[in-house]
């Protein structure tokens, strides 16, 4: 990132800057930052976007810095304690008070990142019970991994049996969903990947099997768009009948991926999630062919019905059973049908 595309930070303020800084870093941002109005001046006109501390919001318009677009002042205070005065003669666009404008300012912060500055989130849903959703995800994500990327695998069905177990992860220790339950904010990109659980080089963070709070969908938002600063792809297991969890984590989907059997209850079914879904995300096709039984329908059938394009079809393979007869990840080995599926969906989806 170029000087010119640095966000600019004023204040002195020890605790401020903190906070400034891990917001700096959940957007993907490298802020400079100065701890005097008269050290900003080089960088006031040119920087794209600047965040002044109340601490130095009267000493910035003593200085005569010059009004421009995109200024934030930012502060820990109360309402009645903000320095509302100086942030009308900077022409500040926003005061954002600290924690609760947290997620306001990294979304500021983030629009000027670079083009990789975020994740690629990849979402899995299951046309019908039984269709494979979680075996796919699981692949999609070791695919991710062994195409270099950095890789969350996370899981958002309150129903889930708990994705550690397909991934292997179930012994690693670490953090599960239950331990975020009080979540609200943005988390520091290095912590959050320090504290969950990783097998085969992908992050895992899955439903805790107590049953308790599975999922606590008010924290979903929060620690989804943390995962997007920290990560270069994240899949998510969702769920089929959740709209709570769905209306907190599809919006933030790149490509939302299908999962339907082709015959007359998974297409029915699918259908169902297409009209649920249809009209929120990139929704695409995939086709997971079981072993023969009855009257198969066509895939593309499938997906003129279901009006969706064909993303890949999942060839019926009786090794993958065996392998998770086994405890064996799905997808794991990489000359595997599902590994190579895989590995060409990601290569069409996440860039490089």
């Amino acid at each position: 990132m170029t000087a010119t595309e640095r966000p600019l930070l004023l204040t002195r303020d020890p605790d401020l800057l903190d906070d400034l800084r891990r917001l700096a870093v959940a957007a993907g941002v490298e802020p400079d930052v100065v701890p005097t109005a008269a050290a900003g001046r080089r960088l006031w006109a040119s920087a794209p976007i600047v965040v002044v501390g109340d601490d130095l919001a009267d000493e910035a318009v003593a200085a005569s810095l010059g009004r421009r677009t995109g200024v934030l002042v930012a502060s820990h205070a109360g309402e009645e304690a903000v320095p509302w005065r100086s942030a009308l003669a900077l022409g500040a666009e926003h005061v954002v008070t600290l924690p609760a404008g947290e997620r306001f300012l990294v979304e500021r912060l983030a629009e000027r990142r670079t083009a990789h500055r975020r994740a690629t989130v990849l979402g899995v849903v299951a046309g019908a019970g039984g269709a494979g959703a979680s075996v796919f995800a699981t692949a999609l994500a070791l695919a991710a991994r062994r195409a270099g990327h950095d890789v969350l695998l996370a899981d958002v069905d309150p129903g889930s049996g708990g994705l550690d177990l397909v991934l292997g992860a179930e012994d690693e220790p670490g953090v599960r969903w239950c331990d975020l339950a009080s979540v609200s904010g943005l988390l520091v990109p290095e912590a959050l990947r320090g504290a969950l659980p990783s097998a085969h080089g992908v992050d895992v963070l899955s439903v805790d099997r107590s049953g308790v709070d599975a999922v606590p969908v008010d924290s979903v938002p929060a620690v989804v768009d943390s995962a997007v600063a920290a990560y270069d792809v994240v899949v998510l297991d969702l769920p089929r009948c959740r709209p709570d969890v769905l209306d907190a984590v599809v919006p933030r989907c790149d490509v939302v991926m299908l999962v339907a059997t082709p015959d007359v209850r998974g297409a029915a079914a699918s259908l169902r999630r297409v009209t649920t879904l249809g009209d929120r995300t990139d929704l695409r096709l995939v086709v997971r062919h079981r072993p023969r039984h009855g009257h198969a329908l066509d895939p593309d059938e499938l997906a003129s019905w279901l009006g969706l394009d064909v993303a890949a079809e999942l060839a019926y393979d009786p090794r993958l059973e065996d392998a998770l007869d086994r405890g064996d990840p799905p997808g794991l080995s990489p000359r595997s049908r599902l590994a190579r599926t895989c590995g060409e969906l990601i290569a069409r989806l996440v860039p490089r």
